[in-house]
């Protein structure tokens, strides 16, 4: 129960008729109550776990420019903020090899998410992702057609598993996302994450790729990013010429 006191000095007649000063009596305490509110069980949520969706979003990864890509929610969604900068430049010495650099927001001034390294080049290709780095080749692998695996570090429910959604039909980049501990075939209701990319037949206009994060996926959503980037690279590179082995890094 909390409670607000403060005082009252009512005045009171002279004493007497030849009295100068008025006398005020004693302060009467006047005390006003009330009950205290509700406190809440448990700790209130962290600002990050207060914005996470719980719906699927459709990101847009929209060109700004020529060699940057902003990762934009909705323009109607709650927070409309870009969620990832997306830049590409050339590795100085050696013009062959590309980096892709991700920052959080909407800048490369945000939060350093990670980057990796693909092109003409003797040095295997790298991915980092935070402060830790590694070898293309060690962390996405192939397994059956089209299937790859993500596996950049030793906590396996970060693990990803992408699968082409048509088989049939492999100039069309639409994949699915599951955890790695999903069976194959997983179930579509189980995907996390699934990725639009633009067709490589060359007769449609290029529209700009989707990504549609599920709420489970959003606590992946750095590594669902940089794998499916790095999935999109592989599905668009050519062929290297008859005979030529470590073509691409």
């Amino acid at each position: 129960m909390s409670s607000l006191r403060f005082w009252q000095r009512p005045g009171e007649p002279p004493q007497s008729s030849s009295s100068q000063e008025a006398t005020l009596a004693a302060p009467v305490p006047i005390v006003l109550t009330w009950p205290d509110p509700a406190v809440p069980l448990g700790s209130p949520p962290t600002y990050d776990d207060a914005r996470v969706p719980v719906e699927a979003v459709t990101y847009t990864l929209s060109p700004q420019g020529f060699n940057t890509l902003l990762v934009l929610p909705p323009a109607d969604w709650p927070d409309s903020r870009p969620r990832y900068h997306i830049v590409v430049s050339l590795n100085c010495m050696n013009p062959f090899s590309f980096i892709t650099t991700i920052h959080s927001g909407a800048s490369d001034s945000g939060l350093f998410v990670g980057e990796f390294e693909t092109g003409l080049s003797t040095i295997p290709g790298t991915v980092c992702l935070g402060d830790r780095q590694r070898q293309i080749k060690d962390v996405l692998r192939m397994q059956g057609h089209p299937r790859w695996m993500w596996r950049f570090g030793d906590d396996t429910t970060r693990h990803l598993r992408w699968e082409k959604l048509n088989l049939n039909n492999f100039s069309t980049g639409v994949w699915n996302c599951f955890f790695a501990s999903d069976r194959h075939p997983a179930p579509t209701q189980l995907k996390i994450a699934q990725f639009q990319g633009t067709p490589s037949t060359g007769t449609e206009r290029t529209q700009p790729a989707t990504l549609r994060v599920y709420p489970p996926g959003q606590a992946l959503f750095d590594e669902i990013l940089i794998s499916v980037l790095l999935v999109e690279r592989k599905r668009l590179q050519p062929s290297p010429p008859e005979g030529s082995t470590g073509w691409w890094s």
